[in-house]
């Protein structure tokens, strides 16, 4: 009968336990790092790399440990390797971490990686290399880019809109004219109203002006007051301004203003305020 083995001393049997899990552990985080989505890479101070995930390979076609001791410009080319070494030199200079955007020359073009770099020490605390965890960003990117052309599109349809409804100026007879406004009136085009009701005053050298809010579908207290300014800044210039076709919710966004209307002439219709016009002209 052979003798059993000997029991390990329970210090020892703890060392054996302690190995374990250390092992465990570097294995497990191991297996993070290789697996992990995003690129991961550790570089010594010259830009060689030392360790890279299983995603920097595949990005750049390499096979497994064919890109340790190469520098990005190994890599990438001399472009994509001096705008990586130049930011890598920045964290290490800095000696904390920092967030930088780079483009990556890859098979289908250049991307766009968001890259979270940082310095490493060793137990003396001398620098020794430099990390890093970058992520492809590139479709989001591109859709923020898609985002702004479409809202650039957008805002040049509203000022397209804004130009046709721009206020126009239609001659009725000699020093009368009329200002048909339909829409919504906001901020922007109670300023082109003003500018365009005194412009047209000045070139026809108008005594009377009508404006005709029927087709106005909404109007608030602040719009209401530009449209008493331009009545004002009109009768500056010795034109009387009409105002016809004011609808219920215009009436009471203006009458909600703590303003004197005396001064405006109102009707309900265009037909009344062009008679009363031109009534007032052949005078």
């Amino acid at each position: 009968m052979s003798a059993s083995s000997p029991e390990p001393s329970p210090e020892l049997a703890t060392l054996l336990a302690e190995n374990a899990a250390l092992r465990e552990r570097n294995e497990l985080l191991t297996a993070v790092i290789r697996h992990c989505p995003a690129v991961i890479f550790v570089k010594d101070t010259e830009g060689r790399l030392l360790v890279c995930n299983q995603t920097y390979e595949l990005l750049t076609g390499a096979g497994p440990g064919g890109l340790i001791g190469k520098t990005d410009a190994d890599i990438f080319g001399p472009e994509a390797g001096a705008q990586n070494r130049s930011n890598d030199l920045r964290v290490c200079e800095s000696g904390v971490p920092q967030e930088v955007e780079e483009l990556i020359p890859q098979s289908d073009g250049v991307h766009v990686y968001l890259s979270v770099k940082f310095p490493i020490y060793d137990a003396r605390g001398q620098l020794c290399g430099l990390g890093g965890i970058a992520t492809d960003i590139s479709e989001r990117r591109r859709a923020e880019e898609e985002r702004n052309a479409l809202q650039q599109e957008v805002i040049a349809v509203q000022r397209s809109v804004l130009a046709e409804l721009s206020t126009p100026i239609v001659p009725i007879a000699d020093n009368v004219i009329a200002l048909p406004l339909i829409g919504t009136i906001d901020r922007d085009r109670g300023r082109a109203i003003m500018e365009a009701l005194l412009e047209g005053v000045a070139e026809y050298r108008a005594r009377a002006a009508i404006l005709d809010v029927t087709g106005v579908r909404s109007i608030d207290a602040q719009i209401a007051a530009g449209l008493l300014q331009a009545v004002h800044a009109a009768r500056l210039l010795g034109t009387r301004v009409i105002v016809t076709g004011i609808r219920p919710e215009v009436a009471q966004a203006m009458v909600g203003l703590d303003a004197d209307w005396r001064s405006v002439e109102i009707f309900a219709t265009m037909r009344e305020a062009v008679a009363w016009a031109l009534g007032r002209a052949r005078r």
